[in-house]
């Protein structure tokens, strides 16, 4: 049956990719459990397929959100969870459209992971090469969609506090070169200039991304704006499609921009 329901979403996503869901005239409702213990799953969050944002699920696992009468595919998707696709046809205006209970099922071994990946391919298959590089270069470093989704913060912050990373600087949108607080980073070479550690330099990173939406210097990127995010700390351990980064390189896949 799951097989099924992962064909159909497959089916409706390649006939919609790219689309985005328009401001709607229905409603669907549902609610997100726990498949281990059923008890409601607050702060899941229940996209159009690849719309760049979200609605959350309540503290009692319920949600409603407007939609347009024709047919969708709604991912929803918490940290630590398999996400789920479930496609809902369409319905006339000013009608609710009830799925039901939704039941996720927690990511324990590495089956689980890999749906998680297939998943993400599926609903966003820019992402390929992104995973491909994850399995490879295993002293990058990575976040998932599921890991953004569980950040808070700064996205320079996410990175810098990273081993590896905590020196990295950049050029900003005065064109001014930030890197970072230096009172929270201890003794580095902007203070010393007698750095004990090579990784005491700053590093002036280059910035990449996928090139969705318009260029914007790191300072600009809001966190709920990426999708995913590759970062290599140094040109050794640099795939060659980055090749001329002369320190860190950060890799942004942006999600796609609304229309």
């Amino acid at each position: 049956m799951r097989t099924i329901v992962m064909l159909a979403c497959a089916a409706l996503l390649a006939a919609t990719h790219g689309a985005l869901a328009q401001s709607g005239s229905r409603t669907i409702k549902g609610m997100v459990v726990d498949s281990a213990n059923q008890k409601p799953l607050p702060q899941a969050v229940v996209y159009f397929a690849r719309t760049p944002t979200g609605h959350r699920t309540g503290s009692d696992g319920t949600f409603r959100i407007p939609a347009d009468s024709g047919p969708v595919v709604l991912m929803i998707r918490r940290w630590g969870y398999v996400p789920v696709l479930i496609p809902v046809p369409p319905a006339p205006g000013d009608s609710v459209s009830d799925i039901g209970t939704t039941a996720m099922h927690p990511v324990k071994t590495d089956a689980d992971r890999a749906a998680v990946q297939n998943i993400d391919l599926m609903v966003f298959p820019e992402l390929r090469e992104f995973y491909d590089r994850r399995a490879s270069f295993h002293q990058g470093l990575f976040f998932t969609p599921d890991e953004l989704l569980r950040a808070g913060g700064s996205l320079f912050t996410l990175i810098r506090q990273k081993p590896g990373f905590r020196y990295i600087c950049y050029v900003d949108r005065k064109g001014d070169v930030d890197c970072g607080q230096e009172s929270s980073r201890g003794r580095t070479s902007i203070m010393n200039p007698n750095p004990t550690s090579p990784e005491q330099q700053p590093c002036l990173i280059h910035l990449w991304s996928n090139g969705l939406g318009p260029q914007k210097t790191l300072d600009q990127v809001q966190l709920d704006e990426v999708l995913a995010v590759e970062a290599y700390r140094s040109p050794g351990v640099t795939p060659p499609v980055f090749a001329g980064s002369p320190c860190a390189a950060i890799m942004l896949w942006m999600k796609p921009t609304a229309r």
